[in-house]
């Protein structure tokens, strides 16, 4: 999403979605607090509405989610749904890995 300085916009997540982020490359919005070019910033919990307004000309993008049903195990690189799952992963990276070394692709 692309504000002009001075512009304003507002999201409203749909009602199961009460997980909420911005993520800006460039410029200052306020969501209230601020978020500069760099940030990642996460909402409280929430399906309200959510007021952009930007202070710069800006670039960013929002997400909304709904909370995934489970607790989520997470890898260096990845989010995975067990621990099972992440061995899983980990295993095929090594596996692929090993194979590009083979080749003389890495």
């Amino acid at each position: 999403m692309r504000l002009r300085a001075g512009e304003s916009w507002r999201y409203q997540p749909a009602f199961d979605q009460t997980i909420g982020w911005v993520a800006l490359s460039t410029g200052r919005l306020r969501v209230p607090e601020r978020v500069e070019a760099g940030d990642l910033a996460i909402f409280e919990p929430s399906n309200d509405a959510i007021d952009i307004h930007a202070e710069a000309e800006t670039e960013f993008v929002l997400g909304s989610a709904a909370p995934h049903a489970q607790d989520l195990v997470l890898g260096p690189y990845s989010v995975h749904t067990s621990r099972a799952a992440l061995r899983t992963a980990q295993q095929k990276i090594n596996e692929i890995q090993g194979r590009l070394r083979d080749e003389g692709r890495l």
